[in-house]
């Protein structure tokens, strides 16, 4: 049962600091004024947003299976 709490905590970590990489590329994304680069944090903030909810999805079977 720790096994799985520890591995809870990993995954609220790493959700938290993929999320904080996502916002803040989305932030640059607004910034950006060359189409390249425009293209290019499109496809970075949506590669992070489909990691954020791969591990969103992990930790709410991790969770279920704890109940």
């Amino acid at each position: 049962m720790q096994e799985k709490r520890d591995e809870l905590n990993r995954l609220v970590g790493a959700i938290d600091m993929i999320s904080l990489l996502r916002e803040e590329m989305e932030q640059w994304l607004e910034e950006a004024q060359d189409e390249s680069k425009q293209e290019t944090l499109e496809n970075v903030v949506g590669h992070l947003g489909a990691i954020e909810e791969e591990y969103r999805q992990r930790h709410a079977t991790l969770q279920a299976s704890m109940t």
